[in-house]
């Protein structure tokens, strides 16, 4: 039986992306392999259990008021579809699991023995950087629903993973999927354009989400405008939408 490293699970509206404003159970995974500047479930790239306040994953209780457990990390796939199943909200929509992190296909192994488990009963909605092509052809059949990070060096502060955006697209081919990329105040129009490039050579219908970090390094309505105008020249289906997750107050 696999095992897996959680920070929390939790029921919540969805605040990022086109599903937004959805129920959704959150199943947050530790660990991520990349450090983006912006990041802001820093608890979350952390991958080790030993490490102060990381030993327990928090789990809501029901979907009522939000009353919270300490389980023990890793948690097993079977306590993982327990934990989702009270979470369930009674009436006749289909459930949401979403996978987000951290990064959820660093645990390839325990998705490909856990997700089967849980497909028939929830919808599989994967919240990824992006960058993992190999994990996402081994669990494709598994997820119904792909948001797929661009990962902008401008924004992130790091080096560009264009070819791996390019590689992990062809392992997503056909599925739902729509493309999110967080930018800053630092954003160049060149990343915005390359981006756009990308979507186009592979599927210009693909949507792209342009979401404006937060804080500090939130950028100008203006050059949101930019953004957009600079990727629309591109591919038709471009959207500004901020998490608004955040402006609601929620998890």
């Amino acid at each position: 039986m696999k095992h897996a490293l959680l920070k929390e699970v939790f029921s919540s509206i969805q605040g990022e992306g086109l599903w937004i404003g959805e129920r959704h159970i959150f199943v947050r995974f530790l660990g991520c392999d990349i450090r983006c500047r912006y990041c802001d479930t820093t608890a979350a790239v952390q991958s080790r259990s030993d490490q102060p306040g990381l030993q327990y994953s928090s789990i809501q209780t029901s979907t009522g008021p939000s009353e919270f457990e300490q389980v023990l990390n890793p948690v097993t796939n079977h306590a993982l579809t327990e934990f989702c199943e009270r979470m369930i909200v009674p009436g006749p929509s289909r459930p949401t699991i979403s996978l987000t992190g951290g990064e959820p296909l660093l645990y390839r192994d325990f998705l490909k023995e856990w997700l089967p488990q849980v497909k028939g009963t929830f919808r599989i909605y994967l919240e990824t950087n992006g960058i993992h092509a190999d994990a996402m052809q081994d669990i494709r059949d598994q997820v119904d629903v792909i948001s797929m990070d661009f990962k902008l060096p401008s924004a992130t502060g790091l080096r560009p993973f264009w070819e791996e955006h390019k590689q992990f697209l062809a392992a997503a081919r056909g599925k739902n999927l729509f493309i999110k990329a967080i930018v800053t105040r630092d954003t160049s129009l060149d990343d915005i354009h390359i981006s756009a490039r990308i979507i186009a050579k592979f599927d210009a219908v693909i949507p792209l989400i342009i979401q404006p970090a937060a804080g500090s390094l939130a950028p100008e309505s203006t050059l949101l405008i930019e953004f957009q105008d600079t990727a629309l020249g591109v591919i038709p289906d471009v959207r500004v939408i901020p998490q608004v997750h955040k402006i609601l107050h929620v998890p």
